[in-house]
C-alpha cells in the first residue's frame, strides 16, 4: 500500500482518494476508519461501501459473529466490533441495550416495561428490541424514566 499525502494551500477540508484493484479487506477497514474519525460510519451492502450518518442509524446488531447496521432504507454490515462503534458513536444518542445490540434514542417509538425486569423497545422500524436486566436501569436513567 503506498501513501501519498498532497499539500494544497487551496483545499477547504481534507479529501482522501483510494485507488483500488479491488475492494478487499484491507481497503474496507481504512476506509471506515477514515469515515468514523468525520461522525459518520461506513457499511458494506452488496460489495459497495456506504457512508452513513449517525442521525441515521437506527439500531446496530450482531447476526452470527457479524455486525449489522440498521437504517430506515437498509442494513449494512460493517467489520468494527460493537465496543468499537459504541466509543464512536454519540453518547447522548445512543445506548447499549444488550450485549449484541446498541440503539440509536431518536428512533424509539415506545418502551414497555417486562415483569422479569427487562424492556421492550419499539423502534420507528417497527422492529421490537429488548434491553437487558444488566443495561435497564442505566437505560431509564438516561431517558428520565
Amino acid at each position: 500500500m503506498k501513501i501519498h499525502i498532497i499539500y494544497d494551500d487551496k483545499a477547504e477540508e481534507p479529501e482522501i482518494t483510494v485507488i483500488c484493484r479491488e475492494l478487499n479487506e484491507e481497503v474496507r477497514k481504512i476506509l471506515s476508519a477514515a469515515e468514523m474519525s468525520v461522525n459518520k460510519l461506513t457499511g458494506v451492502k452488496d460489495g459497495q461501501v456506504y457512508i452513513l450518518r449517525h442521525s441515521d442509524v437506527i439500531y446496530i446488531d450482531t447476526v452470527d459473529k457479524k455486525i449489522f447496521i440498521y437504517t430506515q432504507e437498509d442494513v449494512y454490515e460493517t467489520q468494527f466490533r460493537l465496543y468499537e462503534l459504541e466509543k464512536q458513536l454519540p453518547c447522548g444518542d445512543f445506548f447499549r441495550a444488550n450485549k449484541s445490540c446498541i440503539v440509536g434514542i431518536r428512533h424509539i417509538r415506545s418502551i414497555r416495561a417486562d415483569i422479569d425486569g427487562r424492556l421492550l423497545l419499539t423502534m420507528d422500524t417497527g422492529d421490537k428490541l429488548w434491553v437487558s436486566r444488566q443495561y435497564a436501569a442505566e437505560f431509564r436513567k438516561k431517558i428520565g424514566m
